[in-house]
């Protein structure tokens, strides 16, 4: 489904791909999230890095690419890297290398000490990464929506949005957030992480978000397109009309 003219997403992934620089674009694997959790007491199956394998391989199904960014938080440790988490971090490189002529990474707050991984298998890490029109970066860090050029793809909100039936049950699912702000394409893609739960953008305001650049604009403007696991892509309002329906 198209998102811009040049840009679409994977029906029904939390995937990108860029026409014009034959790019498949990711973020926010987590890889090693169990082990972190069980370590602090939450006990949850060893699931995500075989539900991350199958995803890709549907996804090549759908749209081959020459090259896969991967926008940040590959891993999910802050600190020293686990022997767990450098062996799915590792396999998951060795497996998607196959099928991609080049792996970038753009470095995301949790991949540190991720070069000792990433260098074993050609994988370039950049800070933020521009290529033709597209500047690539993490969120986490301050960025100037002046300083960009024309679009702008990041992650590390790990975007979703909250609805809720009559009787008042929850149900939040994951979506890509995007518009044009000041003249600038903004594109802020879902976590790829089965585990990831989500940021309930449509609930959550403006200046507690976790990503600078998103609250330095109007992210009530934001279009939404939600992902319904295994199914399809879910068109919704802005998240100012998602807010209303919620706060009258």
């Amino acid at each position: 489904m198209k998102i811009f003219k040049d840009i679409e997403a994977v029906e029904p992934y939390p995937v990108l791909y860029l026409e014009s620089i034959d790019s498949l674009v990711i973020s926010d694997l987590h890889l090693g999230y169990e082990v972190l959790s069980s370590e602090h007491g939450l006990s949850i199956p060893k699931i995500q890095f075989k539900k991350s394998m199958e995803i890709i391989n549907h996804v090549l199904k759908k749209q081959h690419a020459d090259r896969l960014i991967i926008v940040g938080d590959l891993k999910h440790e802050f600190s020293e890297t686990s022997y767990h988490e450098y062996k799915e971090v590792s396999n998951f490189l060795e497996h998607v290398k196959r099928f991609f002529k080049e792996i970038i990474l753009v470095r995301g707050n949790h991949d540190t000490f991720i070069t000792r991984i990433t260098r074993r298998y050609d994988v370039e890490v950049y800070d933020e990464l521009e290529i033709g029109d597209y500047l690539f970066i993490h969120g986490h860090k301050d960025k100037s929506i002046d300083s960009i050029k024309h679009t702008v793809i990041l992650g590390h909100e790990h975007p979703s949005i909250a609805l809720y039936t009559e009787i008042g049950v929850k149900e939040k699912i994951k979506c890509f957030l995007y518009n044009t702000y000041k003249g600038k394409r903004i594109i802020v893609l879902p976590a790829f992480s089965y585990l990831a739960p989500g940021s309930d953008i449509n609930l959550i305001p403006r200046e507690e978000l976790l990503s600078p650049i998103l609250r330095s604009i109007d992210i009530d403007d934001m279009r939404v397109l939600g992902i319904s696991e295994g199914d399809r892509f879910l068109e919704f309002p802005s998240i100012g009309r998602l807010r209303k329906l919620y706060y009258r």
